[in-house]
């Protein structure tokens, strides 16, 4: 696995140097027993406090299963549903047949469009640091407004995420870019990560949804960014 944070500035410019600056001072987010093998996403829209949470009933890292919904919930080192490994697992090299990967479809917009270098994210739940073989996806086929869910690891291409670097931006100190989702074959309006603060049961429902570029500027809903055990 490569070290996300570093791979990411590196290709935007930031030095790893400001990225480990930005994460001192900070408490865990992740239980003790995951630490900095976890990585915790979060979106621009609610900031760094709130993370990505498997909605799993009693919070005992037990009792996933596939098509259990994924949310955003406010970070603590008890809640073992918002323990996630994995992150930045290679980059469209190593996923597109036209660069000579293999893992997703030649039809894939993000095979067509993104350049080589693009990262590739899986996110692998991970309760107590013990990867469950469930990671974040959708069901088949992905359309626009559908609830993002935990699916089985490695048997399709809506578990890859793509980090649409032409859409980054920096907000006090970290780096914030679109999640396209690799199942996507639409020509145009990439479906995106996209956090809806307005869902109950559970709160902020992460989805998948056409990219809006509202003209030059990507919505805060559709930023995300993450950083390994701590948060600020």
């Amino acid at each position: 696995m490569l070290a996300a944070g570093v791979a990411v500035s590196s290709v935007i410019g930031l030095s790893a140097a400001t990225m480990a600056s930005a994460a001192t001072s900070v408490k865990p987010a992740a239980t003790p027993a995951c630490g900095f093998n976890c990585f915790n996403l979060s979106s621009l829209t609610l900031g760094p406090r709130t993370i990505q949470n498997a909605y799993v009933p009693g919070n005992t890292g037990t009792g996933g299963k596939v098509g259990q919904k994924v949310n955003l919930h406010f970070a603590s080192n008890t809640q073992v549903n918002a323990d996630f490994t994995g992150a930045q697992v290679g980059t469209l090299l190593n996923f597109c047949p036209n660069f000579g990967g293999v893992g997703l479809a030649q039809t894939s917009y993000v095979c067509i469009n993104y350049p080589s270098s693009y990262p590739v994210f899986e996110s692998n739940w991970s309760p107590f640091g013990n990867q469950s073989g469930l990671c974040v996806g959708a069901k088949l086929p992905v359309t626009s407004g559908e609830n993002v869910t935990l699916q089985n690891c490695g048997t399709n291409a809506t578990t890859i995420w793509v980090g649409d670097l032409a859409n980054t931006r920096i907000r006090n100190g970290r780096v914030y870019f679109p999640w396209v989702n690799g199942a996507s074959t639409t020509f145009s309006h990439q479906l995106t990560l996209t956090v809806d603060p307005g869902t109950s049961k559970p709160i902020n429902q992460l989805k998948l949804q056409s990219l809006n570029k509202l003209g030059s500027s990507i919505p805060d809903t559709q930023l995300f960014t993450f950083t390994f055990g701590p948060v600020a």
